[in-house]
């Protein structure tokens, strides 16, 4: 049998610490993009939200609600 020197396992060993290494990789990838993901922002409510939750709570008379609202509307700015 004639040998050209070059083992055949040697294919299957490289093809092995190949997938290995794209394993290793893609793991080590995903656990420092979830580390340095940032927090997602607070969203912090707006006047009115603040206003109807106040007027849900009891906190405060229809007419009060009706008179903030109204002037909320007032300061509002048209974009």
């Amino acid at each position: 049998m004639m040998h050209n020197g070059i083992d055949p396992t040697l294919g299957w060993i490289v093809f092995g610490l190949t997938i290995w290494l794209a394993a290793i990789g893609g793991a080590i990838v995903l656990a420092i993009r979830t580390i340095h993901h940032p927090p997602p922002p607070e969203v912090l409510p707006s006047p009115l939200d603040i206003l109807e939750r106040r007027y849900a709570a009891g906190k405060i008379t229809r007419e009060d609600f009706d008179e903030a609202r109204a002037r909320l509307h007032e300061h509002e700015i048209d974009i």
